[in-house]
């Protein structure tokens, strides 16, 4: 986890934060859920983060203390483009929304002069569909609108070109249903949001040749009968199951300006909240 509780009951960040005073005495931290002590871990091999000092007790929290080391990333990258981009009134790093807890978590105001609720969720491994549509049901009940972010990897080559063909599951499906044509991809290294556009992909199968024997005669010479008799079936066009081509394109200023509440689309099995960067349809 990268957030804690100070002894003074400030909520700080691992990457903002000393072990010790100016006197050298040990600084406690402690979780903002269950209470109990965390470890300031400061390290080379990983980003500085918090984990639970003893491995007793059940806490919402310590899903995080095995967090992998790109979705710490993630988290914290995209809370540092949102703020580039956007004049959040919240902007919180693993922020409890009712029962459950938000990767990334601010209010902005919208147009209207309100306050809008956007919660973002990172997704750096498979998550289970039933759980991601719990969750977007959950968001709606809650009045916040969600944000999905995959990882760009996700869609790269070893060479960190963007594949030709991309095997997409049910929950990249929907997120590019949500979002009205695109999912969002972070870029943990260039600290960049990319929109990408996945495209149906159109396959031909090869024409196919057959010699119709029902009129061969094998007692007499039929010279042209092959010619004359040769059937050709042409190939048929069907749409990939499971793979799309990509289309993507760097959102260069990720301000979050379109928000629509409770849409609840005879595609989708459940009603969703959208926050939405706008973007003029490149595809």
């Amino acid at each position: 986890m990268l957030t804690a509780i100070r002894e003074d009951g400030i909520k700080v960040y691992a990457d903002k934060v000393f072990k010790t005073d100016e006197d050298g005495n040990k600084i406690k931290y402690y979780c903002p859920e269950c209470g109990s002590e965390l470890v300031l871990r400061q390290g080379t091999k990983n980003i500085w983060h918090f984990s639970h000092k003893d491995d007793n007790g059940i806490c919402i929290f310590r899903k995080y203390d095995n967090e992998s080391l790109h979705h710490k990333l993630m988290k914290k990258t995209i809370k540092e483009i949102v703020e580039e981009y956007n004049t959040c009134l919240v902007s919180d790093l693993e922020h409890r929304v009712g029962s459950k807890i938000a990767d990334y978590y601010f209010e902005v105001k919208n147009r209207f002069g309100g306050v809008s609720k956007v919660a973002v969720e990172c997704v750096q491994t498979h998550t289970d569909i039933d759980v991601f549509r719990a969750k977007n049901e959950y968001y709606v009940k809650k009045g916040v609108y969600v944000i999905w972010l995959f990882n760009l990897t996700r869609f790269l080559n070893k060479d960190n070109s963007f594949k030709d063909e991309v095997r997409v599951n049910e929950m990249i499906k929907e997120c590019h249903t949500m979002y009205f044509g695109k999912v969002y991809a972070i870029d943990i290294i260039n600290k960049a949001i990319y929109g990408i556009h996945l495209e149906k992909i159109l396959r031909e199968t090869e024409d196919t040749e057959y010699v119709d024997w029902s009129e061969w005669d094998e007692f007499e010479y039929q010279e042209d009968y092959f010619e004359e008799h040769t059937i050709v079936v042409p190939g048929r066009k069907y749409y990939l199951k499971g793979t799309r081509s990509l289309n993507p394109k760097l959102i260069k200023d990720f301000a979050v300006t379109s928000f629509k509440k409770a849409l609840n689309d005879k595609f989708l099995p459940y009603r969703r909240n959208v926050a939405n960067v706008w973007m003029k349809p490149w595809w």
